[in-house]
């Protein structure tokens, strides 16, 4: 979110409540209970021996789309999240000992410049859980990731949410956020039919994805780079080599982000006929425009120059 549109809900009928579970065990919601679950053990990059990793949650490139499909997954509107350096005590105080249950909020911190909001989101949340820093109030589960020391609470997140919106929120994120799954559904968007890659009849791994739309057939590589400083240019001539040796007519196809690739690198990919796309041709992408044959019309542009 580029601007900051977080509001405080104001209502007379707040609802009282404590963080102390009044039954033990507490009674859980299904859809809560199951989403403890997801968050203490299946969570992408996090260290249990049941998680799986997912690049495109750490990567900063991908952060502001993901984000925001989680956010609307949640029903959390612009005016229900605020990002900040720190949580105030003032602020804090808006959600201790009584709250508004007819609205959702989301307070969150980063805990540097490289964390991505998706997973400072789910990091806030699965701490404040894992420390029983939370309970439930109406259909409403409110929670508070802190660190305590004999001085003072500093707030790092603080949440009130709807557990049946964070399931569908952590679903998504296990069924749907891939790099794969998030680029074919691009393509798909913009009027192409997407499959996994084949040679001979059989899948292949030498390209993530092949897409077609009417006589043109593409084979795509994803290339899930973080933090990158530019590519050797060796190394790119290897993969470049490894894109034009199929026995397909697909024209290749790189995703990667773009600031990674010498001037050098970005050349030889055009004078092999390699198409060049980023995050940014893959946000378009999402919104229906075909970027693939807008590059194709300047490349050949440039080519004949």
């Amino acid at each position: 979110m580029k601007e900051n549109k977080f509001s405080i809900d104001e209502c007379k009928n707040q609802k009282e409540f404590s963080i102390k579970h009044g039954s033990v065990p507490i009674k859980l919601s299904e859809d809560l209970d199951e989403s403890i679950k997801y968050l203490l053990w299946y969570v992408p990059n996090i260290s249990s021996e049941q998680a799986s990793k997912n690049d495109l949650l750490l990567n900063p490139e991908y952060d502001d789309y993901i984000f925001d499909e989680i956010r609307i997954k949640m029903d959390l509107g612009e005016e229900d999240v605020l990002i900040s350096d720190e949580i105030t005590e003032e602020l804090a105080n808006h959600f201790r000992g009584s709250v508004c249950t007819d609205e959702q909020k989301l307070v969150m911190t980063l805990s540097d410049n490289k964390e991505t909001k998706t997973m400072a989101l789910l990091r806030h949340i699965r701490n404040a859980i894992a420390h029983g820093n939370f309970n439930v109030i109406d259909d409403l589960v409110i929670g508070f990731d802190v660190k305590k020391s004999q001085d003072f609470v500093e707030y790092r997140g603080i949440f009130k949410i709807n557990p049946s919106n964070l399931l569908k929120a952590l679903r998504k994120i296990d069924l749907e956020l891939t790099s794969e799954v998030f680029i074919a559904d691009a393509f798909r968007r913009s009027g192409y039919h997407v499959e996994p890659f084949e040679e001979k009849f059989q899948r292949s791994h030498r390209f993530d994805l092949f897409a077609k739309k009417k006589d043109k057939s593409y084979a795509v590589e994803i290339l899930n780079l973080k933090n990158s400083e530019k590519l050797d240019e060796d190394f790119v001539r290897d993969l470049i080599n490894t894109m034009v040796d199929i026995e397909s007519a697909a024209k290749p196809i790189l995703i990667i982000n773009s600031s990674y690739l010498t001037e050098a690198s970005k050349e030889e990919l055009l004078k092999r006929d390699i198409i060049i796309l980023d995050i940014k041709n893959i946000k378009k992408m999402n919104q229906g425009r075909d970027m693939v044959s807008e590059i194709v019309r300047d490349q050949e542009i440039y080519k004949n120059l």
